[in-house]
């Protein structure tokens, strides 16, 4: 899927279009992830150029927790709800 955002090139100041295209998939990511949408590494995927754990750095750097599972039971129904999604 491709989107297309119609920025002002005030806000490409002291950076490249493919660096801002990149901070809003780092920052979209992390959003996704902070509130349970995506996992950690499909939150890096969706960014495109980091590995799991350079994700989780961002995250730990913007301040946001790795997410943890209450129970094995939660765990299990993500797994489910992941496996039915691909």
């Amino acid at each position: 899927m491709q989107l297309t955002l119609e920025i002002p090139n005030k806000y490409l100041v002291n950076q490249t279009p493919e660096e801002l295209t990149r901070l809003l998939k780092l920052n979209t990511a992390i959003d996704l992830y902070k509130n349970g949408r995506l996992s950690a590494g499909a939150a890096a995927e969706f960014v495109g150029d980091l590995g799991r754990y350079q994700f989780l750095y961002e995250c730990q750097k913007r301040g946001v927790e790795p997410q943890t599972y209450e129970s094995v039971e939660e765990l299990q129904e993500e797994i489910e709800m992941l496996a039915q999604e691909l």
